[in-house]
């Protein structure tokens, strides 16, 4: 803060209040209408109020205001100057105000006031330019180097320049280049040129004579120079301080800075703070070699800073709030007067004078000190410190936020029928399908005041409710709030999930963000509607349900579509929406009689998802309710497996070539939306271009031509925007499709028999939803993380890195994307991820029947060892000769509904591991081989013993 203030001599409020004001609402100058004439102050607001002041002392009186009236449009800027040709006092100055479309030009005239009224002041038009455009600003100048006369040049909104002569010539020009910005133009009268700042942030200068023979002779035209400014301009002033030179000045965003009339930069002062507005002048005159360059400048902190060009000489405080206006002004009693305007029409004149700021030291309060006191406020200080810092224990501070904010929320199992289609908008081909909809109801009940609390609610993709965002501000404590819900399809789309998720954030009074978070699910009946189960199918996922508190009965997970003690052995499900009247989807689920197997099947990838994610979350949530074991309570260490399998385990398939389908179409219509985006581009370009031809011509020239090309274009521009529309809407749906392809493989790995720690990496790498960006696919956005796991994840080959990998690894550093190369490793992911399963499945197994030899032979006696050892080497030598039976899903599946499938073996084969077939053939001497010792696999590497998940998941390390 500096340690003077600016003084203020005078001060007025204008008339409008509500207007808005900005830098070209200020003018100081004189209309020679008296001989010791001095400065009026003009100010134009921008709802069209026109005041006119003359101080006569150093406060404010009614005589000051000698003009106040009311213009029909807004004043965007205000200008003195001989426009008019038949002035003949070289002191008379007339008054032009720019209009959003014209110029007009008043003349001021004094009327003698009766008794102490005073005098006052009347405008007389004499002339109004009107604009085919809208203006943005104007300079005026002696264009041409005349003598005795002043043009004007207007500035319009699409970069246009009007020039308006005395004797009514008035001729239009453009900068040469693409459409220009609309931004201050100043003229500078030694060169006879323009200066104005380009799109890109350059200065450029023109001559006058460049852009007044442009529109004549039809010839292009260049910047005599041009320099990079780098930065946004808030105003810019030509000043000159040399019979041989002209300086610009300008005030950047961060940077004030001086350049000559021939492009070389003077200086260049960084700001330290945020600057409003300028103002600079010479002091003397700029033959005199003395002349002195000075300029001030206002902060956003209302601060005045003046600088002798590039040093501070004075810097003064401003009385709040900060001005949008300053200029130097010599009014009667106060000469070199600073005139200042804030954007609410306060017009203040002041001075700098040497008055200190008195600052005045608060006198000390003094009390008796208390010590038990002090240590209690300092304890109290201490416990809210602890508290918002403290982020050890997070699940004492969730606690304390769900207290806080208690938020039940409940979606009902019952489905209607009775949607209000008009009330809640739904489209006309969704409320045609009749769709049912579901109810739910939001409970929220604050225990604490709150100063704000919002609430996001987020759904499925094609799935809308009735309100998704409420916010409430001063929430007072103890209100309680109820909310109903209406579910409904808004669009006719495969959904991928049931999950309704609650989001509400508020902040807690002791100034903490909490954000909380509850969800439930649709009911399926919403989506599915009961039909004939399907005997055969193309997809079958087979799950085993390996919790003794969950019974393996369908009515335990579909109790929309049957009876609580329902005894049924199957169950057909067809999907509503989005209701192909070609494709039938059907889903059939099938409990096994002797068993607790569950057997999915259907033809269509899209109607898996909501049905497992109802299986697996239903079992998940019986088997905790009745354990009481909280899955994510443990943290998962290394080598434990899933401890989803536990409770439900997927058998080890994953429809791999479905899902690469819808991949491959995605991927299609995204190379579709970008080739169309390109096209159109290109059309709008051609459009612009022709539209600037026709700008360019003549009344004189034919324009047939060109109007012909202009609506040709305009309607193949308009055709191609329609097919882009529609290759969206495709792409919308697709996007609903590969959502619910990629949560099939979710679900499927998430009970699978894997160590928890792959389980967890690999579904975060698959996102669900899919996401498209406009410069980035979800393709594009999904190959780095399969690339990682490629190279350091399931997909590594061995340990040690291989030519192939270090290939893969040059390559990805490629700028363009290989989609080959995404679906391959995409495709190897869900392969790989297969086969460890059925090993972990085989080794278990293997360990589950050597524990149950164990232990049937410490309960045999010992004179029948020998026997039970030559039925087991029997059994082992019948058992060699049978074939793999390395598809865990054979065994587990339902034998009505088997699935024979058949793995590559040179896959492992390649890797250094081998198939082990038992005992050793026969040699060519006919010597049998020596049986092979230890555990026994169908996969062994080189030292004959089973590949661990360390071996295959090498470097996933890396990962966690």
């Amino acid at each position: 803060m500096s340690l003077f203030n600016v003084c203020s001599w005078w001060s007025a409020q204008c008339g409008d209040t509500v207007g808005d004001y900005d830098v070209a609402s200020l003018l100081c100058a004189r209309f020679g209408l008296e001989a010791q004439e001095k400065d009026y102050i003009i100010v134009g607001s921008q709802s069209g109020t026109l005041s006119i002041y003359y101080p006569h002392g150093n406060a404010f009186e009614a005589t000051d205001l000698l003009l106040e009236t009311q213009l029909t449009t807004p004043i965007l800027g205000l200008y003195a100057g001989k426009f008019s040709g038949n002035v003949r006092n070289e002191n008379v100055n007339q008054l032009g105000v720019l209009l959003p479309n014209a110029f007009v030009i008043y003349n001021v005239q004094a009327l003698s006031g009766l008794a102490e009224y005073g005098t006052q002041l009347k405008l007389q038009q004499l002339a109004e330019h009107k604009f085919q455009r809208v203006a943005f600003s104007m300079c005026q100048g002696h264009f041409g180097q005349v003598k005795g006369r002043e043009f004007f040049c207007v500035v319009h909104l699409d970069g246009t320049l009007t020039f308006y002569e005395q004797d009514g010539i008035s001729y239009e020009c453009r900068f040469p280049g693409q459409r220009s910005l609309p931004a201050p133009v100043v003229y500078c009268e030694r060169t006879d040129s323009f200066f104005r700042l380009s799109a890109t942030w350059h200065l450029q200068c023109y001559s006058y004579q460049d852009l007044s023979h442009s529109l004549v002779t039809k010839s292009s035209y260049q910047p005599i120079w041009s320099q990079c400014i780098g930065e946004g301009i808030l105003d810019m002033r030509v000043v000159q301080l040399k019979e041989s030179c002209s300086y610009i000045m300008i005030l950047g965003e961060r940077n004030f800075i001086c350049l000559d009339d021939n492009g070389k930069f003077n200086f260049i002062l960084k700001l330290d703070y945020a600057p409003k507005c300028f103002y600079s002048f010479v002091v003397g005159y700029y033959w005199e070699p003395g002349a002195r360059l000075l300029t001030t400048i206002v902060s956003d902190s209302a601060q005045l800073h003046i600088y002798e060009e590039a040093n501070i000489i004075w810097a003064a405080q401003w009385q709040q709030p900060a001005p949008v206006a300053i200029q130097r002004s010599n009014v009667q009693g106060l000469a070199g007067s600073i005139v200042t305007l804030t954007a609410s029409g306060q017009l203040t004149v002041g001075y700098l004078g040497a008055q200190p700021y008195q600052f005045q030291v608060l006198p000390l309060n003094i009390e008796e000190l208390s010590f038990a006191e002090a240590h209690k406020q300092l304890q109290q200080l201490e416990d809210e410190i602890k508290e918002s810092v403290d982020i050890r224990d997070m699940d004492a501070l969730n606690q304390q936020a769900a207290d806080q904010v208690r938020i039940s929320f409940s979606i009902q199992r019952e489905v209607f029928d009775d949607l209000d289609t008009l009330v809640l908008d739904v489209p006309a081909d969704v409320a045609v399908k009749e769709l049912p909809s579901a109810k739910g109801l939001l409970k929220l009940k604050i225990k604490g005041e709150l100063a704000e609390l919002q609430l996001v609610i987020k759904t499925p993709n094609g799935v809308r409710c009735s309100q998704e965002t409420l916010s409430l501000v001063d929430v007072p404590a103890g209100s309680t709030k109820e909310l109903p819900l209406d579910f409904y399809m808004a669009e006719l789309l495969h959904v991928h999930s049931t999950r309704v998720e609650i989001f509400v954030s508020f902040v807690s009074p002791r100034g903490i963000p909490r954000v909380l978070q509850q969800s439930a699910c649709l009911p399926l009946s919403m989506f599915y509607r009961s039909c004939q189960p399907q005997k055969a199918a193309g997809i079958k996922l087979t799950y085993t349900i390996t919790s003794k508190h969950v019974p393996p009965k369908l009515a335990t997970f579909f109790g929309e579509f049957l009876e609580e003690d329902s005894e049924a052995q199957a169950l057909g499900l067809q999907l509503l929406c989005p209701g192909l009247d070609i494709v039938t989807e059907v889903i059939t689920v099938v409990a096994a009689k002797n068993s607790n197997r569950l057997r999915i099947q259907s033809d269509c990838v899209e109607t898996f998802a909501m049905i497992l994610e109802r299986i697996v979350d239903t079992t998940l949530q019986l088997d905790s309710d009745a354990s009481l074991l909280k899955m994510h309570k443990r943290k998962p260490k290394r080598g434990v497996l899933n401890r989803c399998v536990e409770r439900i385990m997927a058998a080890p398939f994953i429809p791999t070539q479905p899902i690469l389908h819808r991949a491959d179409v995605h991927h299609e219509t995204q190379q579709n939306i970008r080739k169309q985006t390109a096209q159109l581009e290109e059309l709008w370009q051609q459009f612009k271009t022709l539209q600037r031809q026709l700008q360019e011509q003549t009344e004189s020239e034919p324009k047939e031509t060109l109007t012909m090309q202009i609506e040709a274009n305009y309607d193949h521009l308009i055709l191609e925007g329609d097919k882009l529309v529609e290759i969206r809407r495709d792409e919308h749906r697709q996007r609903s499709d590969l959502n619910c392809a990629v949560a099939l493989a979710k679900w499927i790995i998430h009970a699978l028999n894997l160590e928890e720690r792959v389980v967890n990496v690999v579904n975060a790498v698959l996102s669900v939803p899919v996401e498209d960006w406009t410069e980035l696919s979800w393709e594009e956005s999904m190959a780095p993380g399969i690339d990682m796991l490629h190279h350091f994840g399931p997909l590594m080959r061995s340990k040690s890195t291989s030519t192939h990998g270090l290939l893969d690894g040059n390559t990805s550093n490629r700028d363009s994307f290989d989609y080959s190369r995404f679906r391959r490793h995409f495709a190897t992911l869900f392969d790989r991820i297969v086969r460890l399963a059925s090993s972990s499945t085989d080794e278990q197994a293997a360990k589950q029947a050597a524990a149950t030899e164990q232990a049937v032979e410490q309960l045999q006696p010992a004179h029948q060892v020998n026997e039970i050892g030559s039925m087991q080497r029997m059994l082992g030598e019948k058992k060699s000769t049978l074939p793999r039976a390395g598809n865990p899903n054979l065994s587990s599946s339902l034998e009505a509904v088997e699935d024979e499938e058949e793995y590559d073996e040179d896959d492992l084969r390649d890797m250094g591991y081998r198939k082990d077939y038992g005992p050793a053939a026969a040699g060519a001497d006919g010597s049998e081989g020596e049986q092979r010792k230890g555990k026994r696999s169908e996969w062994v590497n080189e030292d004959f013993e089973l590949p661990t998940t360390e071996e295959l998941f090498s470097d996933l390390g890396i990962w966690w």
